[in-house]
């Protein structure tokens, strides 16, 4: 993972250094348009680098300290992976609707803040695992089903607020001659922030496996990453 990350990362570099040029030579605000764009790659990294503890980590939590007996019958670890796709079936029209409504008034968040809302979504899904971690481990050493359940549901959510928009964004912003390149680095941003996520699962899981203690302590880190994220992209949109 150390290795691809390195290679991600250089790839990462050129790519930005071939964007930033083009945007210069276009003129100051193709340039301001190319650097709020490699800014929001930065912020879509951090996203996504947590978001996808879904995968790995999350799985880890729900196998070992989640109580998944739901009066005799055990949820399958497997199925948390399902309530991803189903909150983005439910929410993704709502969600839509949202911004239709919001336009219609002219108050429809521009990107960056849609952006930062994606942070903080995310941040209070980890915010719900401090708590749970924090204050509702039983006697077993479990906390409760729909601690996690609902991170995922909040997860998705956030998810909603910032992926649907991504190559969009790049259409509005990327050097004209060079807007395929920028798709690529949105996907490029993301694939960096899905490599991250492993490392950092591997981290929180440490030399032992996944603890109680070892989880509170990463997924605390990554609530206040995502929430100070968040709220900078906000603040400086």
């Amino acid at each position: 993972a150390a290795k691809l990350q390195g290679v991600l990362t250089v790839l990462f570099i050129l790519l930005a250094i071939m964007l930033m040029l083009e945007g210069i030579r276009e003129g100051k605000v193709a340039r301001d348009k190319t650097i709020a764009m490699m800014i929001i790659f930065a912020f879509n990294i951090l996203f996504w680098m947590f978001f996808e503890q879904a995968g790995s980590s999350f799985t880890f939590l729900a196998d070992n300290i989640v109580d998944r007996n739901l009066d005799g019958f055990v949820f399958p670890t497997a199925w948390f992976q399902s309530v991803n796709s189903i909150a983005i079936i439910v929410f993704a029209p709502i969600i839509a609707y949202v911004w239709v409504m919001l336009g219609r008034r002219n108050v429809n968040p521009s990107i960056p803040r849609k952006f930062g809302l994606g942070l903080i979504g995310n941040a209070l899904a980890f915010g719900l695992l401090m708590y749970a971690l924090s204050s509702l481990v039983d006697n077993s050493g479990k906390i409760p089903f729909w601690t996690l359940f609902m991170v995922y549901v909040v997860q998705s959510v956030g998810e909603l607020c910032l992926s649907p928009i991504g190559l969009s964004m790049v259409t509005k912003l990327a050097p004209t001659r060079l807007v395929g390149l920028g798709m690529g680095g949105w996907f490029l941003s993301t694939g960096i922030g899905n490599n991250l996520s492993g490392m950092f699962a591997s981290h929180v899981s440490g030399e032992s496996g996944l603890s109680v203690a070892s989880a509170l302590d990463g997924y605390t880190f990554g609530f206040y990453s995502l929430l100070g994220a968040g709220i900078v992209l906000f603040l400086i949109a």
